[in-house]
């Protein structure tokens, strides 16, 4: 069967973004996030319950290491070793499930699996997570806001790293760059959702099986818009136009 191929980018660009030229919309983002989470939920789900099963299983190895019998006095050291321990393991599930946002968004569903794999593959994704953590980490610790600001501008630099295949301190700069354009939407989007996950707790954690998949939709909308996200469309006589993904 013959067929033609051919690429396009859905969405903005980082060269359109980065000169003011892209108009984000939260309202219509929303709700096309929300759209997206009715019927699109567990895959993302799968990657939310990989971290807590994760998170879970490294405290309670690290309790066993360092011989704690009192929950209400961790040694230092523990505390300091499980936040490095669960960046490093939990950093492939976290993009693999923003890269499920960013296919939602452009009309393509991928298993949670798969992208693991593929994160996994790529130490890379792991060694941004840390420095990203120390970035925020070291800003918090000067003043609270300079730790906010990097928090939410580096947002998009594990999606760009994975993405746009670009090398980890170009990662963290574009994405400051593009939320020193954009900085209120986004501090908008950010605020929003800590206080959204901080409420979901009255719920007994109910109310995350539509906020989390909701985030991540959210955050692969912005991406598209943003960013664009290339995609290979194939077109032969079964199917009239047929658009994959093309890393």
């Amino acid at each position: 069967m013959e067929q033609q191929q051919q690429f396009e980018i859905q969405g903005g660009s980082l060269e359109k973004s980065l000169n003011g030229e892209t108009q984000l919309d939260l309202k219509a983002i929303a709700k096309e996030a929300w759209d997206l989470s009715k019927e699109r939920k567990s895959e993302i789900l799968k990657g939310a319950m990989l971290i807590v099963f994760v998170g879970m299983f490294i405290f309670w190895g690290l309790l066993f290491y360092f011989d704690v019998s009192d929950l209400t006095q961790l040694p230092p050291k523990m505390e300091i070793t499980f936040q490095i321990l669960l960046i490093v393991f939990s950093a492939p599930i976290i993009v693999a499930m923003l890269l499920i946002g960013m296919f939602h968004s452009v009309g393509i569903k991928p298993t949670f699996i798969a992208l693991l794999k593929h994160a996994m593959g790529s130490a890379l994704v792991i060694l941004l997570a840390l420095l990203v953590a120390a970035l925020t980490d070291v800003g918090m610790r000067l003043l609270i806001l300079p730790g906010l600001y990097l928090s939410m501008g580096t947002g998009f630099s594990l999606m760009l790293l994975v993405d746009k295949k670009l090398a980890p301190s170009q990662a963290i700069l574009q994405s400051i760059k593009v939320f020193n354009k954009y900085w209120a939407p986004l501090a908008i989007f950010y605020i929003v959702s800590l206080f959204a996950f901080i409420m979901g707790m009255f719920s007994f954690g109910v109310a995350y099986i539509w906020l989390i998949p909701f985030y991540i939709n959210f955050k692969g909308v912005l991406y598209r818009e943003l960013f664009g996200v290339k995609v290979l469309s194939v077109k032969d006589q079964a199917n009239q136009d047929e658009t994959i993904f093309h890393a």
